[in-house]
């Protein structure tokens, strides 16, 4: 396996022009993998292999975004090997990656509103047009680039 994975590094070392950094996580990601797998040949790996690999992984408390690039790093293993004529398939392909879990967005506390639409301070337009801009956003959940868009014509004088 060793020798795949040497010549795998420097295809893409040579070939795809890939940085030390990048080289550096796909050795350290099959160097994962030849331990996991032990004696196993490159043409004996099957998708519950993977899948086991991936499980274990998620298991010892690695995130799902690490366990999906480690699991980008071995099919791109296995798809080299594909095309070299190592392997007839690219079981690697068959496995579906964890579902990576959105964090909920950060909020403003009801007081945190309150202060931020208060803050605009000083005499003229401009602080009133800024705490409208604000109360808009507020109320409304608009983007900063929807806010920016908004002509006269899209404001409803009459109906508030």
């Amino acid at each position: 396996m060793k020798d795949f994975i040497n010549k795998f590094l420097n295809y893409l070392r040579v070939q795809k022009n890939v940085s030390p950094h990048t080289l550096r996580a796909y050795r350290k990601d099959l160097k994962e993998f030849t331990e996991y797998f032990q004696q196993h040949k490159p043409e004996d790996i099957e998708m519950l292999d993977i899948r086991g690999f991936i499980s274990e992984k998620i298991m010892a408390g690695k995130s799902k975004s690490t366990v999906s690039r480690k699991l980008a790093t071995l099919r791109s293993f296995l798809n080299y090997l594909f095309d070299e004529g190592y392997v007839k398939t690219n079981v690697a392909k068959l496995v579906s990656p964890p579902k990576a879990t959105k964090p909920l967005p950060k909020f403003l506390t009801v007081d945190d509103a309150f202060s931020l639409v208060q803050s605009p301070e000083g005499v003229g337009h401009l602080p009133v047009r800024d705490r409208a801009i604000l109360e808009l956003l507020y109320a409304t959940g608009l983007r900063v680039s929807e806010v920016e868009a908004l002509q006269v014509s899209d404001v409803n004088l009459k109906e508030g």
